[in-house]
């Protein structure tokens, strides 16, 4: 049996980046709901904090041709950075980073890396995620939209398949090896 999870759309205004960075806090960088229910974290698109930066990396110790100007947008994902962190993935190292297209219909099979966190980020296209948290616990399944993102920890099953019948799903998978 798979458990459909839905969610009310929901976009928060963009924040000036000195409001969105606390120095010596651990916090939701996003201030906004995201799912832990079934396991995975997911965040979805429009529950990511967009983040205003007017300029970013500004330089002012370069000459104006190399100095930052005019407006950023950035959605932080997921972040350890001090004044942003979440205290996720604190103390995990860097193991790959890949970007997945997945044809119309296909689907990966149910897998579990032991000792790797995975985060999702779609790209493009449209599909579900598939969640076990451990063996013979139900099966959760998460419409993926471009934008959202997931966190899947160590050893728990997951699966992505392609939902659309004639267009590409397309994301980044970063893998983190656990603290």
């Amino acid at each position: 049996m798979t458990h459909e999870i839905h969610e009310t759309p929901w976009e928060p205004p963009p924040l000036p980046a000195e409001e969105f960075h606390r120095r010596g806090e651990s916090t939701n960088i996003n201030r906004a709901p995201y799912d832990v229910v079934s396991g995975v974290l997911f965040k979805r698109a429009a529950h990511i904090q967009r983040v205003r930066y007017t300029p970013a990396a500004p330089a002012p110790e370069l000459p104006p041709p190399w100095q930052g100007h005019g407006e950023t947008l950035v959605r932080w994902l997921f972040s350890e950075e001090e004044g942003s962190a979440e205290g996720l993935l604190e103390g995990a190292s860097f193991v790959f980073l890949h970007d997945t297209t997945l044809a119309p219909g296909a689907a990966t099979g149910m897998q579990a890396h032991p000792e790797l966190d995975e985060i999702l980020y779609v790209i493009a296209g449209v599909g579900q995620l598939h969640h076990r948290p451990t063996a013979g616990s139900p099966v959760f399944a998460r419409v993926l939209r471009p934008g959202d993102a997931a966190l899947i920890r160590a050893g728990e099953y997951h699966r992505v398949e392609n939902t659309a019948p004639e267009a590409e799903l397309r994301l980044l998978v970063l893998g983190l090896r656990s603290a």
